[in-house]
């Protein structure tokens, strides 16, 4: 019964801790995929805004070289062409300066038929400057800017990529026809790139790179540590909550169940077992003494003339000699052994690992226990006894039914004696030398 009660207990904090582990699976999930989602977009927010402010930097660096550079100057130009009043040239090289320091940074203005090699558009450059210019001409009023992720894996970058478009006339003094553009130019660049542009043409694009790896790795590792956290409050909890089930539910439970065990199995009156607990004590021990190969005995015995005590003194003297002799009972046995209130003034002993002559010695105790030491206001009470052995055949009923035989022999021969019940006998099969039974 202390098995069963405790695999229950264990059956309910299972089955407790599997649905507190699915909730918590399911809403690690959730919010592991939430927050991951929410860390990358918050990385990729970050590189767009890093993006934003390194193409506005090669935009300031351009109108500062055209209003506060170019102007001083573009009188030197007529003996040697000085490429650093070119405002694309100045922001390249400015910004390149910064992506030494700061790896993956990139600055770049590419063009499809660029005056300066270093300038010309490879073929993914000149695809993007198609969709640009393709952008401009369907909205020429509105910002037009393409952003994507270039590369894979740590060489990951996002771009970002605005079309340039001649809207100042003053670019086809250096790009229009070769022989309007400055002679220094020309000796420098030669005739073949860079002329016969138009206002309105897109002819290029500026693009920015930033790399991605430093961002999604700080994402990673907050999200590493979100996840961790997260594991370690569900630990807790989970701790914590089954602390508080064995406490609150499981312990008084089991108190409880105990407790409700206890009145269905005792007698109230005698605090023996009752009946139905005997029957299962000795289910039990029948079945440890045949795989053991051991004695098991019972004993069986009432109170003589005790409708006769009930008349004379009382039921309440009668529950009395009822509880006192339980108490003489239990003072005999020992701790294996079990002692039952079977009804009214009748009881019941298990005696395991018992032959027949020890379980008739016990029982002569018990006898002279009860016979001997008078009970208050009712003096002398006796008691018959059947003693029996099991024979390992028969069933539990069998072996009662022999012990009462023996009791009621017991009262037959004037009672306040000990009676021993006759041995069944036990069948054995002869087996004859060829081996089969006879």
């Amino acid at each position: 019964m202390r098995s069963s009660r405790t695999a229950r207990g264990i059956m309910l904090r299972l089955k407790f801790n599997l649905v507190l582990a699915a909730i918590f699976v399911f809403s690690l999930v959730g919010a592991g995929l939430y927050y991951y989602r929410f860390l990358e977009q918050s990385a990729f927010d970050d590189v767009h805004h890093d993006s934003q402010v390194m193409m506005e930097t090669a935009l300031a660096i351009r109108s500062y070289t055209t209003d506060q550079i170019k102007p001083h100057l573009d009188p030197l130009n007529a003996d040697q062409f000085l490429p650093q009043t070119v405002p694309a040239f100045a922001a390249v090289e400015t910004l390149r300066r910064l992506a030494g320091r700061y790896p993956g940074y990139e600055y770049r203005e590419a063009a499809l038929d660029a005056t300066n090699p270093r300038d010309r558009a490879n073929s993914w450059e000149a695809e993007l400057i198609e969709q640009l210019a393709t952008a401009a001409a369907r909205s020429p009023r509105d910002e037009v800017e393409v952003s994507g992720v270039y590369g894979s894996g740590i060489a990951r970058s996002l771009y970002v990529a605005r079309p340039i478009t001649i809207t100042d006339p003053s670019c086809l003094t250096c790009h229009g026809e070769p022989a309007n553009a400055p002679a220094s130019m020309v000796k420098v660049y030669g005739q073949q790139g860079g002329y016969g542009w138009q206002l309105g043409q897109t002819i290029g694009m500026q693009i920015v790179k930033v790399p991605m790896l430093y961002p999604l790795e700080k994402a990673r590792h907050t999200f590493n540590s979100f996840m961790i956290s997260l594991l370690i409050i569900f630990g807790l909890m989970f701790l914590g909550l089954n602390l508080a089930l064995s406490a609150m539910v499981i312990e008084p439970m089991a108190r409880l169940n105990r407790r409700l065990e206890t009145l269905a199995t005792t007698d109230f009156l005698t605090d023996l077992v009752n009946r139905r607990r005997f029957f299962e004590r000795l289910a039990s021990e029948m079945a440890e003494a045949r795989v053991r190969n051991t004695s098991l005995s019972v004993v069986m015995f009432d109170l003589d003339f005790f409708k006769r005590i009930n008349d004379t003194f009382g039921h309440d003297s009668g529950d009395k000699v009822l509880k006192h002799t339980a108490v003489r009972v239990r003072e005999l046995l020992r701790s294996s052994d079990c002692a039952a209130r079977f009804g009214g003034e009748e009881f019941m002993i298990l005696l395991r690992e018992t032959p027949i002559d020890a379980a008739m010695a016990v029982a002569e105790a018990v006898r002279a226990k009860i016979a001997d030491v008078p009970f208050e206001i009712v003096g002398t009470v006796s008691a018959s006894f059947g003693v029996a052995t099991w024979n390992h055949q028969e069933d539990a009923h069998a072996l009662i039914n022999r012990a009462d035989r023996a009791l009621y022999q017991a009262k037959d021969r004037g009672r306040n004696t000990v009676v021993r019940a006759v041995d069944t006998p036990v069948r054995r099969m002869l087996v004859s030398e060829d081996g089969g039974g006879i």
